[in-house]
C-alpha cells in the first residue's frame, strides 16, 4: 500500500480589498468577523448550528486560501480593481492562532450532501461543523480560523501579527497599471512597511505566457 504524503503549502493567502489591507498593515492585526453576511447560506447555517449547540454568545470566522493563486479566488473574494491578496508565511502565522484563547483553526473539509443524511452525524461530530462545507466548494481550498466565546458577545476580535510574516502583497489583476506605483508607495509609507514587497500579478496578462504561446505555434 502506497501512502500519499500531502505537503502543506508554504503560504496562506488572504484575499481581501485595499481598505482592509490598509487596516491590517496599520493595526498590525488580523480581524476575525461575524460570518452572518457571508454569501454561502449553507456555510452560515453550519456555523449557526454549531453556535446554538455549543451555546455560544460569539462565533467569528476568518478565511485563507491554502493553495496557489487562482482566478477563482480573485474573482470571488477580491473582485474589482481594489482587490488585494496578502501572502503570509504559514510557519510564522499559524503559531499566532494557537496563542489566542478561544481560537480554533484547520483546513475545511468538503463533503457530498448525501453523507449528511446518515445518522448519527458520522463521520463527523458537532465540533467539525465550523470546518465542513459542501463538495462543490472544494476549489476554495479554505483554511479557516474561528473564535468562540460563551461569555462575551462581540462582532470582531483581533489577532496581533508581525509584518515580517507577510511574504508579499499582490495588487488586483484588474487594477490599471498606471495606478500601481501610487498604491505601492502609499502602502510602503505605512509604519513598518517600507520594504514590504508589493507586486503586480500577471494572472490575466502574462508576457511570459504570450511569448511561449507565440513560440509554440
Amino acid at each position: 500500500m502506497t501512502v500519499k504524503i500531502v505537503k502543506a503549502k508554504p503560504r496562506l493567502r488572504r484575499y481581501t480589498d485595499l481598505a482592509a489591507a490598509i487596516h491590517l498593515l496599520q493595526t498590525k492585526s488580523l480581524t476575525i468577523l461575524d460570518p452572518e453576511k457571508w454569501d454561502d447560506g449553507n456555510d452560515r447555517a453550519a456555523l449557526a448550528e454549531y453556535k446554538k449547540r455549543r451555546e455560544l454568545k460569539s462565533l467569528l470566522a476568518l478565511c485563507f486560501a491554502d493553495c496557489n493563486e487562482t482566478y477563482h479566488h480573485w474573482k470571488v473574494f477580491a473582485p474589482g480593481m481594489s482587490g488585494i491578496c496578502i501572502e503570509f508565511r504559514r510557519e510564522l502565522l499559524i503559531p499566532a492562532f494557537d496563542l489566542m484563547l478561544g481560537v480554533q483553526h484547520r483546513s475545511v473539509e468538503y463533503r457530498p450532501i448525501d453523507l449528511l443524511a446518515k445518522k448519527p452525524f458520522a463521520p463527523w461530530n458537532v465540533d467539525d461543523l465550523p470546518f465542513l462545507k459542501r463538495a462543490p466548494y472544494k476549489p476554495e481550498a479554505e483554511y479557516r480560523v474561528i473564535y468562540c466565546s460563551t461569555e462575551e458577545e462581540t462582532k470582531a476580535v483581533s489577532i496581533e501579527i508581525d509584518l515580517s510574516w507577510i511574504d508579499s502583497i499582490k495588487l488586483s489583476p484588474w487594477m490599471p497599471k498606471a495606478l500601481h506605483p501610487a498604491v505601492r508607495t502609499a502602502l510602503r509609507r505605512i509604519d513598518g512597511c517600507g520594504t514590504l514587497p508589493v507586486q503586480s500579478t500577471t494572472l490575466i496578462d502574462s508576457e511570459t505566457w504570450k511569448l511561449r504561446i507565440e513560440g509554440a505555434v
